[in-house]
């Protein structure tokens, strides 16, 4: 049974030990687990700690990267999977009154962060620290040789849609835009208001459809025959954004002309754009549901997404 003040001893990277101190326990109304408010202490070394280490009682201040300077102690809210883990426990020091004060409580003045699954590595802040003090020069550079990996890879995945809205059902919905009225937003109301009384898969599948179709024309070529902005070459400008509205326009231009501009990159609109198109699943989510549409397509459809048409 798990206690205010119990003390778990965690092994870090470079074999070292650190340790964390369980603060309060209880229960939030979304999840039927038990949380934990927990504190990192500021113990590190190549040996155990012994319960009457003072530096168990402090908790570890973050000082590196955006942390810098703002000391903010390690004090965070986790569930009860991270005894999965199967600390060694320690022992137990008996909270102080003001740790007594301290509430289970997320966010704002006096509530901590809730956070998510905990690895094997739990408390490795304090191993992060250790290198802030003693190999901080080597440390960043490290950070910033995984960062340029990350972001390489982020860079040249493969992008491939998810379940998509049937082309047949996806045309039909487009083919509903009033092209009689003057304001852009009026033009999508009768395709929002019949998206809108269709089920929530089918606003994300018409999202992942319309999003694959503007990413399949992410191509050098058709980038090439907007008109005044078209794309010349890498060393003059090329507004990105006013590409990818041109793009909106040819699917918002219905079946026949997509497909044609598909086929042929020249048919292009010229000069011509349709922002607006990008709003249509967002807004048919909020009339359906009266929150914000909160979905990732497998595609992108911003420029320069589909690696391949940019060769």
């Amino acid at each position: 049974m798990i206690q205010s003040g119990d003390i778990f001893i965690t092994r870090l990277q470079r074999n070292f030990f650190g340790a964390f101190r369980v603060i309060k326990k209880g229960k939030f109304d979304f999840s039927d687990y038990d949380f934990y408010l927990i504190t990192i202490t500021s113990y590190i070394d190549l040996e155990k700690p012994k319960i009457n280490d003072t530096q168990l009682l402090k908790p570890l201040v973050i000082k590196r990267f955006s942390h810098s300077n703002t000391n903010k102690p390690c004090i965070e809210i986790h569930s009860q999977e991270i005894f999965k883990n199967k600390f060694e426990l320690l022992g137990n020091i008996p909270l102080s009154a003001s740790e007594e004060k301290l509430k289970l409580k997320i966010g704002g003045n006096d509530g901590f962060y809730l956070v998510g699954t905990d690895g094997k590595d739990f408390g490795s802040q304090a191993f992060f620290e250790w290198r802030w003090e003693n190999e901080q020069e080597e440390f960043i550079k490290e950070v910033e040789e995984e960062k340029l990996i990350a972001r390489e890879a982020y860079n040249n995945r493969i992008l491939s849609p998810k379940k998509m809205m049937d082309d047949k059902q996806f045309w039909e919905i487009i083919s509903l835009f009033d092209w009689q009225q003057a304001d852009e937003d009026k033009i999508l109301d009768p395709a929002i208001r019949h998206l809108s009384k269709l089920k929530v898969s089918d606003i994300k599948q018409f999202e992942e459809n319309l999003t694959f179709k503007l990413y399949t024309i992410d191509t050098k070529e058709h980038a090439q025959n907007i008109g005044q902005y078209s794309f010349k070459d890498n060393d003059e400008h090329f507004s990105a954004d006013f590409f990818l509205y041109a793009r909106c326009k040819a699917v918002a231009s219905g079946q026949a002309f997509y497909e044609a501009v598909l086929s042929d990159p020249t048919k292009m609109p010229k000069d011509e754009d349709f922002e607006e198109l990008l709003t249509i699943s967002e807004t048919a989510y909020e009339l359906k549901t009266k929150k914000e549409l909160d979905y990732s397509t497998g595609c992108d459809y911003e420029t320069f997404s589909n690696k391949a048409g940019w060769k």
